[in-house]
Parts: C-alpha cells; structure tokens; sequence
C-alpha cells in the first residue's frame, strides 16, 4: 500500500499528535503525567486546515523536550459533542473555542488559553512556552 501524501505533498510525519479519547486524556491526567492536548472539531477550518497544516512541526519540538501531544476531536458537528466525555473534558479545559491547546504538568492543568493558535510562527511559540513551563523548577 503506497504512503499517502499530506496536503503539502510531503510524506506524512512522524511528529503527528496521538488521536485519543477523552478517557486517556484524564488517565493521564490521573498518573500525574506531562503532556500537552489539542482539543479541535471537525466541523473547524481553524483545526482541520489552518492549524492541520503545522501541528506536526508543534508536535516535533515538544517530542523532542519528551513532551506527548495528544489531541481529542470533540465535535464532529458544531454545538453537537460526541459523548458527554466529549464536552467534559472540553469544559475542563476552559470550555468553547477551537482548537485549544491545554498544557497538563505533573497531572495539572497549567494552559489552557491557547484559543486558535494556528500558524507556523504561533504555534512554535507555543511549544517553546510550554518547555520552558515544564522545565521549570
């Protein structure tokens, strides 16, 4: 089976988040772990094509300082979540507005403003934030 194509016909990277359910996010959150979820909707342009293009470069830097991303879609149509596992861990993390990238350390919540960051440049930032807030004593 030939390796399909990202939409810069790149070949697909290894530095892609890890799709999960809302279920490993929270026993994650329950060992006490550090890692970073990307919470997006399917219905979202801002998730599905703007911030698709460069997550796997945001995912890339922080695999690098040993940080998980793992992302949830919550929604596969607007207003209409999944599962209430779905909404619940959307309104852990500060509710409504996609996609949002939470940042977990040591089990607790410590980010969870970062509304539509989608560019190359924003998104970079981002990462070396939460570094330096995982880094720190």
């Amino acid at each position: 089976m030939p390796i399909e194509q990202n939409s810069n016909n790149n070949l697909p990277s290894a530095y892609t988040p890890q799709i999960v359910e809302p279920e490993e996010v929270n026993r994650r959150i329950a060992l006490g772990d550090t890692f970073v979820v990307n919470i997006v909707a399917a219905w979202c342009p801002d998730c599905t094509e703007r911030q698709a293009l460069h997550i796997d470069g945001f995912t890339e830097k922080l695999n690098s300082a040993d940080i998980d991303v793992l992302q949830v879609n919550v929604q596969l149509q607007k207003g209409d979540f999944i599962s209430p596992e779905h909404e619940q861990i959307t309104n852990l993390f500060g509710g409504h507005g996609y996609p949002r990238t939470v940042l977990i350390k040591a089990g607790n919540v410590k980010g969870k403003d970062n509304v539509e960051v989608v560019t190359e440049d924003t998104l970079s930032a981002l990462a070396s934030k939460f570094i330096g807030i995982v880094t720190e004593s």
